[in-house]
């Protein structure tokens, strides 16, 4: 009698046990899936399906770093403040910064190291809080995790967590810069001028009416080109010099770097691309080589009718030969 009863309550323990377990396990929350976060869902479809085929396309390899890192002047120090703006971005709702030099403003937009936004599911049919954070560690990729229902403890550790994470890739792959600042960022560091805080990976511009004042001092206006892919297929643009593209409303639409011989572009919040001629840009923002054969006039002047070539203004800064 006493071995079955025996028998009996190691079964019981045995059960008890396997009941704590599960208890233990149901109580605990499943960790949130950490993935590198895209600017935006366009990017992610872009690096996964390759179908961008371009014979002068040469790579789209993320942000390749431009500069040493030695600086010999800064953007700053030719400002006469930068200062907080009373109005912040209507998408995303980011900080807002004047940089200010005599009577121009270039108004541009910061995203934060740590921001939450939502995402719609559409299984669940609702919107998940979403984490992002920007890692520490070089390259400095961004990455994402649904939050909803954990408390702030649990997205305070997460925070600090994904702040240490390693990239997947040696380069960082995107950024908010659209092709504006892309190219000022690669022409400055290149020209061992410091652009920080107007100028980095996590800023972008505003108000793109204040970008043209911007050029014409910060930069220093040496040619002028028709946006026709056939007269100037044989231009030797200025090394580390800045092509701007200027529409029939004298509106400036995009930019370019030009560095030992290739041009690089970002289009929006796509990844970089690097070409070997201006060719498919032209075919992109020209009036003259876009395929669009059915444009009306008003189209027509909306795209690129003028190159303009933006060198050093070696007269503006300090600079060690």
């Amino acid at each position: 009698m006493n071995k079955i009863l025996k028998k009996q309550a190691v079964q019981l323990m045995s059960c008890l046990f396997f009941i704590f377990l599960c208890g233990n396990c149901l109580a605990q929350k499943a960790y949130p899936e950490i993935r590198v976060s895209y600017i935006s869902e366009l990017q992610k479809g872009i690096q996964d399906s390759h179908w961008i085929l371009d014979s002068d396309l040469v790579s789209s390899s993320g942000m390749i770093p431009f500069g040493n890192g030695n600086y010999t002047d800064s953007l700053i120090n030719h400002l006469d403040t930068i200062q907080p703006a009373d109005w912040r971005t209507p998408k995303g709702n980011y900080p807002v910064f004047l940089a200010i030099w005599g009577n121009d403003t270039l108004s541009y937009a910061r995203l934060p190291d740590t921001r939450f936004y939502y995402r719609n599911d559409n299984k669940q049919k609702k919107k998940i809080r979403v984490l992002e954070v920007e890692s520490q560690l070089p390259p400095y990729t961004r990455f994402a995790a649904d939050v909803e229902g954990l408390s702030e403890k649990e997205i305070s550790a997460l925070t600090d967590s994904m702040k240490r994470m390693k990239s997947p890739q040696d380069t960082l792959m995107n950024c908010p810069q659209a092709c504006f600042f892309y190219a000022l960022d690669a022409f400055f560091r290149t020209h061992g001028i410091c652009p920080d805080p107007v100028i980095t990976r996590n800023t972008n511009f505003s108000k793109k009416e204040e970008l043209a004042a911007f050029f014409e001092h910060f930069l220093k206006h040496t040619a002028d080109y028709p946006c026709h892919y056939k007269k100037v297929k044989d231009v030797s643009f200025p090394d580390n010099s800045v092509i701007v593209i200027v529409n029939g409303y004298n509106e400036i639409i995009h930019a370019v770097f030009y560095h030992d011989g290739l041009f690089h572009t970002k289009n929006g919040l796509l990844s970089p691309f690097v070409y070997s001629t201006i060719r498919p840009i032209l075919k992109g923002y020209g009036s003259k080589d876009n395929p669009g054969k059915d444009l009306s006039k008003t189209g027509k002047l909306m795209l690129g009718q003028t190159l303009k070539v933006y060198t050093l203004n070696d007269s503006l800064y300090h600079l060690h030969q």
